[in-house]
């Protein structure tokens, strides 16, 4: 993200904690309503991920005075409510869509393995949540080298950067980014 693109989704942020109109909801659905869709993927088929995302921006207009921009980014407050919305939707699917041989959820359970479709989304949309509260450059820098697998090297001369700069924004994203999955995984257990 470029910083007139850091500088616009804080102009969004602002506006929409102060003017929640139907105007400011629409450019925020325009800004990330894709991002939305695309974590809803990862955790089901695109048909319910298309449900999720309309479910996703009517919680986030029924709930915009709850919004605080000193408390965070709005994209990260919409990613959070994607993330409930996701949840929801794995819980209120019905019994025989579920349904698992039962030998078979036995021996997961007693192996103490849970579900591992829940488990799996739930860490996606803790990584994606935490690399939207990471603000850039660390944030792009995190998806070139982790997800992209790109060098430091090649990170630091695309960016312009120097290559120690780069290694000191990769080094505290990924402490971040083990922080917050440790955190989560402590929660849970």
């Amino acid at each position: 993200m470029s910083s007139e693109e850091t500088v616009e989704a804080e102009r969004l942020s602002r506006a929409f904690a102060h003017d929640p109109s139907p105007e400011a909801l629409r450019q925020a659905y325009e800004r990330w309503g894709g991002m939305v869709y695309a974590i809803a993927c990862r955790a089901m088929a695109p048909h319910d991920a298309e449900d999720v995302v309309q479910q996703t921006f009517v919680s986030v207009w029924r709930s915009r005075e709850s919004y605080d921009p000193d408390a965070g980014p709005l994209g990260a407050w919409i990613v959070a409510i994607a993330r409930r919305r996701i949840a929801d939707h794995w819980r209120s699917r019905s019994a025989s869509e579920l349904a698992v041989d039962p030998e078979t959820l036995h021996g997961a359970l007693e192996a103490g393995e849970g579900d591992p479709v829940s488990d799996a989304v739930e860490d996606a949309l803790t990584v994606q949540e935490e690399l939207e509260r990471l603000g850039e450059p660390a944030r792009t820098i995190v998806r070139l080298a982790v997800v992209e697998d790109r060098s430091t090297a090649w990170i630091a001369e695309r960016l312009a950067m120097p290559a120690g700069t780069v290694k000191s924004h990769l080094s505290r994203g990924l402490r971040r980014l083990r922080d917050r999955w440790e955190e989560s995984h402590a929660a849970s257990a």
